[in-house]
C-alpha cells in the first residue's frame, strides 16, 4: 500500500474565508484515494515560503511515494519547497480569469495579476501531472504547458492533464420533499461571477405567480467578493416578498444537510466571463447527489451536463423571465422533477461517479513518476518576490498609482511585517 501526501485545505478554516472550493476539492481527492486503497496524510500549510518551510519540515522523517496538491496557495507552497517526489497538481480553477473580475477600483489590478501569474507559472513549471475541475480548463492548461515548452520534444514525452470534474461523493440519497412550500435553495459563495440581480428578479417574479415558493440561502460573502451578497440582501429588504426569503449565511455542516433535506430545487446564476467559461460549479454536484433538481444559467461546463443528461433545467444567462419560468415548470409538473431525480441517480452511479472521474489520478498514484524532460521555455512572469518580480510590480503599480505608492508596495513585499492590520 502506497503512502500519499495530500496538500490542500483540511477544512479547519471556515468556508467564509473564500476556501470553500478548496475544502470540497481536498475532501473529494482524499475520499477517492482512500477508497482506492492508499494511505493518505493531509497537510494544510501556510502560503508562500513559510508554507514551503512547513512542508520541508513535515517531510524530514516521513516517506511518501508522491504528493497530490490542490491549488492555488497550498500547491504553490509545494512547488516552492520542490521536494524530490512526483507531484500531481490540481489546478482548482483558472486563477488569472478569477483575478480579472476583481477590477481596478483600488489601482492594484496590475499587482494582483502579476502575483497570480507568478503563482500559475510556478505550478506549471513544477508539476509532473495535472488535473482540472473542467474539461475546458484541461485544454487551457495543455496550451499553457505547450507555451512554456513543458510538453517535451517528442509526442511520447507529454505531461498528463486530466479533467476531474467535481463529482458526487458517497451514495446517492433522495431527500424529503414533503414540506408544504416549494423551497428553492442556493448554497456557497456569492462570487464575483455570481449574478445576484438575475436571481433576485427571477425569484420575485416567480413568487408573484406562486405563493408556495420560498427561497433559502446558505453561504454568502467571501473576502474577494463582498458587494454581491450585500446587494442581494438590500434587494430582499425592499421586496414585498421579503418574508419568503431566508438568508442563513455560513452555517455548520449539519445545518446545511437539513437545508438540503427539504429542498425542492437548487439554483445558481452566472455572469458571462472567462471564469464562467473555464470554471466549475462545486456546489452543483452536492445538489445532484442529493436528488435536488437544478435550475441554472448556461455558460459553465456543468450546465452542458445538466442539459444533456436531464439533471435539471438550463436557461440563458441574464434572463430572469426564463429562470422564473423554470421554477414554475417544476412546481406545475411533479413528473418533471421525478424524471430529473431519476436521471441524477443514474448519472451519479456512472459518468458522474467518483470511481469513474478519479480513475486517471488513481492510476498515476499507483505508478507515480517525475517528468523526464526539462522545459524548453521560461516562465512568463519572474519568480515570486525575486528582484525581477519586484521590478515588475513596481512598473505595474506606478502606471496606475504613481511612483511613491509603487515604492511603498514594493517595500511591503520586502518587509511584510510593516503592513497595517487588514492591509493586502
Amino acid at each position: 500500500m502506497k503512502d500519499i501526501l495530500l496538500v490542500g485545505d483540511d477544512g479547519s478554516s471556515s468556508a467564509s474565508s473564500g476556501t470553500g472550493a478548496c475544502i470540497a476539492r481536498t475532501a473529494r481527492f482524499r475520499h477517492a484515494l482512500e477508497t482506492a486503497g492508499f494511505r493518505v496524510s493531509v497537510l494544510s500549510p501556510s502560503e508562500g515560503t513559510r508554507g514551503a518551510a512547513e512542508i520541508k519540515h513535515f517531510l524530514v522523517d516521513r516517506s511518501f511515494s508522491c504528493i497530490v496538491t490542490i491549488s492555488p496557495f497550498h500547491a504553490e507552497a509545494v512547488a516552492i519547497a520542490n521536494p524530490d517526489l512526483p507531484i500531481w497538481i490540481d489546478m482548482n480553477g483558472t486563477h488569472p480569469a478569477e483575478t480579472l473580475l476583481l477590477g481596478n477600483d483600488d489601482g492594484l489590478s496590475g499587482e494582483r495579476l502579476v502575483r497570480i501569474l507568478a503563482l500559475e507559472n510556478t505550478l506549471l513549471m513544477r508539476g509532473d501531472a495535472f488535473s482540472t475541475p473542467s474539461r475546458r480548463q484541461a485544454f487551457a492548461v495543455r496550451g499553457e504547458l505547450l507555451l512554456l515548452g513543458r510538453m517535451g520534444k517528442r509526442s511520447s514525452e507529454f505531461i498528463p492533464v486530466s479533467p476531474i470534474p467535481h463529482c458526487s461523493m458517497g451514495v446517492f440519497e433522495v431527500n424529503d420533499k414533503s414540506s408544504t412550500g416549494f423551497r428553492i435553495i442556493s448554497t456557497g459563495s456569492f462570487n464575483l461571477w455570481f449574478d445576484e440581480i438575475t436571481l433576485f428578479n427571477a425569484l420575485e417574479s416567480a413568487m408573484e405567480r406562486d405563493k408556495s415558493i420560498e427561497f433559502i440561502s446558505t453561504g454568502g460573502r467571501v473576502p474577494v467578493s463582498l458587494a454581491k451578497y450585500d446587494n442581494f440582501r438590500k434587494m430582499i429588504e425592499k421586496s414585498r416578498f421579503s418574508e419568503r426569503f431566508t438568508l442563513h449565511g455560513w452555517i455548520p455542516y449539519d445545518e446545511l444537510m437539513e437545508v438540503y433535506r427539504t429542498a425542492s430545487a437548487a439554483v445558481y446564476t452566472d455572469l458571462p466571463s472567462m471564469e464562467t467559461t473555464l470554471g466549475a460549479r462545486t456546489r452543483t454536484l452536492d445538489w445532484i447527489k442529493r436528488g435536488i433538481p437544478v435550475v441554472c444559467t448556461d455558460g459553465a461546463e456543468i450546465s452542458e451536463n445538466i442539459r444533456s443528461h436531464g439533471l435539471g433545467i438550463v436557461v440563458p444567462q441574464q434572463d430572469h423571465a426564463a429562470l422564473a419560468k423554470a421554477f414554475l415548470q417544476l412546481i406545475s409538473s411533479p413528473d418533471l422533477s421525478e424524471n430529473i431525480i431519476e436521471n441524477q441517480e443514474k448519472w451519479c452511479s456512472a459518468e458522474g461517479s467518483s470511481e469513474n472521474l478519479f480513475q486517471p489520478l488513481v492510476s498515476w498514484c499507483r505508478n507515480p513518476s517525475r517528468t523526464k524532460t526539462n522545459p524548453i521555455g521560461t516562465s512568463t512572469i519572474p519568480r515570486l518576490n525575486s528582484i525581477a518580480y519586484l521590478r515588475k510590480i513596481f512598473h505595474e503599480i506606478s502606471t496606475d498609482k504613481g511612483i511613491g505608492y509603487a515604492a511603498y508596495r514594493v517595500f511591503l513585499r520586502i518587509f511584510p511585517f510593516f503592513k497595517h492590520s487588514g492591509e493586502k
